[in-house]
């Protein structure tokens, strides 16, 4: 019967959200809401073009909220969809999002299962360009720190913008940000403006510079004929990646002009006054490097040539809105329970009690055939809320679809939580209260082992978090409570299994 329940719930399907009245969404300007039974969902909206590249954040700020992004297009058309950025926080976010027509977008966000859900709470929602964390902005506002030179002398703000200016036919300056920036993957984003009406004038972003003194590093050049090329730069010369070419884009003096690079590995593209200019693929320079600003002046200098540049923008991979417990523990597969609780309690991550509680040197369960069985280990009195619980599975099968696992917070087969690894190299987190599935989460793993794995699995309160083979996999909230530890088998075939436990043991926590 449990195995039943676990199989239907697992397979269980998610509700459409229901959308509200939208509001609006900007770059740089986090929104707040709140979901909850009456309001499940919520609908913001902002204008993209085609090919334009974003990233969409949704973070739980308060309450247990786990939280869902649907973006839809300007038809009406579903675009993306986020329901947990990684598997170690319930936070939604779709980054480096390629828009795929001009319009605008609608972003709908809303609590796991919508209107079936059982989560609620506030939620910040962040848009940005480029990838998701923002590495750099620099307004040149009154008081800013101004930009250097190559040879690191700083250059003049003027207007509350940077000020760029050569005279010289044929001469380049170029502009770095004070101060260590060291990206690779990036989104770099600035505008410029020029000054008068020279007879020639080119100018643009620098991206992966090496320094100190920039000798080597990416340039996308614009000019004032409405031409656009992309060079690469080293000690032993300058090369076009791509020649110059006129865009639409380009077609007009453009006040300001907004140019733009996206820098994934060896993917590069180019952009312009919103529009994609082009991309290309390159290998010379994956290293991470600074950013910067530059202009040339033409062979006929006339007077010289100033631009000023203003909101220069960097962000890069955020990949992660976690924050807590080590990623890795170091001493995962000590045989020493109290070193690995040594390390946690060192870090500040709990508060352990003054010894062990319990250890079980090996335990067994066989099935023939499809079926679930719990086993609890220890004594009944031995119920825990708070802990560290450790063990190593391994399981012996000729079907592919197994689990075996440790159950901790038992009351009996309908109220459970289960930490657990499959014959198909996954790893799963599940709670049931009342025989309704409150938590789950699942996913794939090279860190699986079939022939033996350690899980080590942390609850404080309501925050359970599960560790594989010493990496940490999930992190959930859960329904707090007391209740035993103990085994668990699942088979889904009709097959014969064995799943064999080895070094089990639980160390509470204080509160």
């Amino acid at each position: 019967m449990a195995l039943a329940l676990l199989l239907a719930l697992l397979g269980a399907g998610r509700p459409a959200a229901r959308a509200q009245e939208p509001g609006t969404l900007r770059p740089f300007e986090p929104v707040r809401g709140v979901l909850n039974a009456s309001q499940p969902s919520a609908d913001w909206t902002f204008e993209g073009r085609a090919g334009e590249i974003v990233s969409l954040i949704a973070q739980s700020v308060e309450g247990d909220l786990d939280p869902v992004i649907q973006v839809i297009g300007p038809a009406g058309e579903p675009v993306a969809e986020n329901d947990d950025l990684d598997s170690l926080m319930r936070d939604a976010g779709l980054e480096a999002l390629t828009l795929p027509a001009d319009g605008t977008y609608t972003v709908r966000v809303l609590r796991y299962q919508g209107a079936a859900g059982t989560t609620s709470g506030t939620y910040e929602l962040a848009l940005t360009p480029g990838f998701a964390a923002v590495a750099l902005r620099s307004s040149f506002d009154q008081g800013d720190v101004s930009w250097v030179t190559a040879a690191g002398e700083p250059l003049v703000l003027a207007q509350e913008r940077l000020r760029l200016r050569v005279t010289a036919p044929g001469e380049t300056l170029l502009a770095v940000p004070p101060g260590e920036l060291l990206v690779s993957d990036l989104y770099t984003e600035a505008e410029a403006r020029v000054s008068g009406a020279p007879p020639y004038a080119e100018f643009g972003l620098v991206f992966r510079a090496q320094g100190p003194g920039p000798t080597r590093f990416y340039r996308l050049a614009v000019n004032t004929a409405g031409q656009w090329r992309v060079l690469y730069e080293d000690a032993t010369g300058v090369y076009a990646l791509r020649s110059w070419a006129a865009a639409d884009a380009l077609a007009s003096r453009a006040d300001p002009w907004v140019l733009a690079v996206m820098a994934r590995g060896s993917r590069l593209d180019f952009f312009a006054n919103g529009a994609l200019l082009g991309t290309l693929t390159d290998e010379r320079l994956p290293a991470p490097g600074t950013v910067g600003v530059f202009v040339t002046s033409g062979e006929d200098a006339g007077e010289g040539v100033t631009v000023l540049f203003d909101n220069v923008t960097v962000t890069t991979r955020l990949g992660s809105t976690y924050r807590g417990l080590p990623l890795a523990l170091t001493t995962w597969n000590a045989p020493d329970p109290a070193t690995i609780i040594a390390e946690l309690a060192g870090g500040g991550h709990i508060a352990p009690a003054a010894e062990r509680d319990l250890y079980v040197l090996e335990r067994s369960l066989s099935v023939t055939g499809v079926t679930a069985r719990f086993e609890p280990i220890g004594t009944e009195v031995a119920q825990y809320d708070d802990f560290v619980l450790g063990g190593r599975v391994a399981i012996s099968t000729v079907g592919e679809s197994v689990g075996c696992g440790l159950f901790f917070r038992w009351q009996d087969e309908r109220n459970l939580a289960l930490a657990y690894v499959d014959s198909g190299g996954g790893f799963g987190l599940v709670q049931a209260s009342d025989a309704q599935l409150a938590t789950n989460v699942y996913d794939l793993s090279p860190l699986v082992a079939p022939r033996g794995t350690k899980l080590l699995v942390i609850a404080q309160g309501k925050r359970v978090a599960l560790y594989v083979n010493g990496a940490l996999v999930a992190q959930e909230t859960m329904l707090p409570g007391a209740g035993r530890v103990g085994v668990a088998l699942l088979n889904y075939e009709d097959v014969r299994t064995d799943c064999l436990w080895s070094e089990m043991w639980v160390w509470p926590l204080l509160e």
